[in-house]
């Protein structure tokens, strides 16, 4: 009697090993989930920070541009522009002004409802010149030949 022994190659995997696998991939994704989507928010407070930065910036810009007898009624009707509203929820602009030995500080701050914005608003500090004084940095200089 010629019984044939074959050799038992194996052609799939068990279902202990799929479940070893299933649980190997489980682990490894509940624990770079919660890192990808943290992730996802730090870059979308980073874009409204940049935002905000740039905000500030273009207002400070506008304010220097400014005759000094336009910065008061500038400052009154001070708001943030059309995409800062869109993109920054619920943002408001204050501004704060003092006199220093460089001329008139105006401090800008812009506050957003964020998590942490609003007890931590974005400052930038702008110095006008004093009123009635010639600015020199601003006043076109004669070029010579």
């Amino acid at each position: 009697m010629n019984v044939l022994w074959h050799n038992p190659v194996r052609r799939g995997i068990s279902s202990i090993e799929m479940l070893v696998a299933f649980s190997l991939v489980l682990t490894a994704m509940a624990s770079t989930v919660p890192l990808f989507v943290r992730h996802q928010r730090l870059l979308a407070e980073s874009r409204r920070e940049r935002l905000a930065i740039e905000e500030l910036a273009n207002q400070a810009q506008r304010l220097l541009s400014l005759e000094p007898d336009e910065v008061d009624r500038f400052l009154e009707t001070l708001t943030p522009s059309e995409i800062a509203r869109r993109h920054l929820n619920d943002a408001v602009i204050h501004f704060e002004t003092r006199a220093s030995e460089l001329g008139e500080r105006v401090v800008l701050s812009l506050r957003w409802k964020d998590t942490g914005r609003r007890n931590a608003p974005l400052l930038l500090a702008v110095w006008l010149p004093p009123r009635g004084a010639v600015n020199a940095a601003f006043s076109p200089r004669e070029s010579s030949p």
